[in-house]
């Protein structure tokens, strides 16, 4: 199951919210099987092109998962933090609900689209961040999922950051029964245009 070529980790918005981030935020202490498959990190304490590393999963399209909790700007309000060390996120566009595509089409969710701006100037780096509405009331440090993109060339990711040739090794997956899962194994860009 090891590196089969051509599985690729894609789940829909609706997975996202229903089966990863619901589950990540009425879970309690029981969400290893989702953990084992999208890490916990604070978006904000990296740089864009430093997030790849911190993947459980490497990716060739250049899309990774990753769960975060909201941390507000100030203490009162809604507005989040969202500045890096070398640039900071910008929402664009308009938050667009997530509903199950079957059954009563009940909303389950929200998505908001950023984009990294790098001194003053918009980058190839696009977020998709996911608020999940089945908490009542919404709770403060409730998990996200942030879906981050390079939007670019592959041999561009480490030339954004100043660095040349940063390497990334795949984590193998494991399902809750401990055999390795071939969909969620990615070959990964180990260097600018070639795979290993």
């Amino acid at each position: 199951m090891e590196n089969l070529v051509g599985l690729r980790f894609i789940p829909t918005d609706e997975e996202i919210v229903d089966h990863y981030l619901r589950l990540k935020n009425i879970g309690g202490s029981n969400t290893s099987h989702v953990d084992e498959v999208i890490s916990t990190v604070n978006i904000c304490n990296f740089d864009p092109w430093d997030l790849p590393p911190q993947s459980r999963i490497a990716s060739s399209d250049q899309v990774w998962h990753f769960f975060g909790r909201k941390e507000s700007k100030y203490n009162k309000g809604e507005r989040q933090k969202r500045k890096t060390k070398s640039g900071f996120w910008k929402k664009t566009g308009n938050t667009l609900p997530i509903k199950r595509k079957r059954g009563n089409r009940q909303k389950i969710g929200e998505k908001q689209v950023l984009v990294f701006y790098k001194n003053g100037s918009k980058s190839n780096w696009v977020m998709h961040e996911y608020h999940a509405s089945c908490l009542s009331p919404p709770q403060s440090g409730a998990y996200t999922i942030c879906k981050v993109q390079f939007k670019g060339e592959a041999s561009e990711i480490s030339s954004s950051s100043g660095v040349d040739n940063v390497e990334h090794s795949p984590t193998p997956m494991t399902n809750p029964g401990g055999s390795e899962v071939g969909q969620y194994l990615f070959y990964f860009l180990r260097s600018q245009n070639h795979i290993s």
